[in-house]
């Protein structure tokens, strides 16, 4: 069994998803493209996962939480833009930074393929940037391979940052 579980994001979830990103906030933001300010509010927080809920009723998106064994919110991680046409999506990652390292992404990254290959999708999708190279290895580890070469894949501190699109076929 592993020490680290996933959980499908549930509207009563506001609270913990808004300590989770502004404790993580500076963290994330030397990596990936900052939220908007705006966003660090509960009301925001709320219209934000009715959203992606909206989506995943749509069959659009696949929002989940990744907590540790302990019951800590450690992570959040996604299947977005879910595409049954091309039996393709994108995935997508946040892990806390006293978590890094630890192989809570790859976890993620692993149960989000499985659900990907259960909900019969054929092709998974990642944008990473060129600097976050802790997420191109993990996504690398999970067999990703680099499509293509990003220039602009973020702003990241504001700056441009050039990245890659990576893809896994299932």
């Amino acid at each position: 069994m592993s020490e680290y579980r996933l959980r499908a994001l549930q509207p009563e979830d506001v609270d913990a998803v808004l300590q989770f990103e502004l404790a993580h906030k500076s963290f994330f933001e030397q990596k990936i493209e900052a939220r908007p300010e705006d966003f660090y509010q509960p009301d925001a927080v709320q219209h934000h996962i009715a959203e992606f809920l909206l989506l995943q009723q749509q069959g659009l998106a696949l929002p989940t939480l990744v907590f540790s064994a302990d019951n800590e919110l450690i992570g959040r991680a996604n299947l977005k833009d879910i595409d049954q046409v091309t039996k393709s999506a994108y995935v997508g990652y946040r892990i806390a930074e006293h978590w890094s390292g630890k192989g809570v992404a790859s976890f993620a990254l692993e149960q989000l393929i499985q659900q990907s290959k259960q909900m019969g999708l054929m092709i998974l999708f990642a944008c990473v940037a060129t600097e976050n190279s802790a997420s191109e290895r993990v996504l690398r580890k999970a067999g990703f391979q680099q499509l293509e070469t990003i220039p602009q894949v973020a702003i990241v501190q504001g700056q441009a940052v050039a990245g890659y699109l990576m893809w896994l076929k299932l």
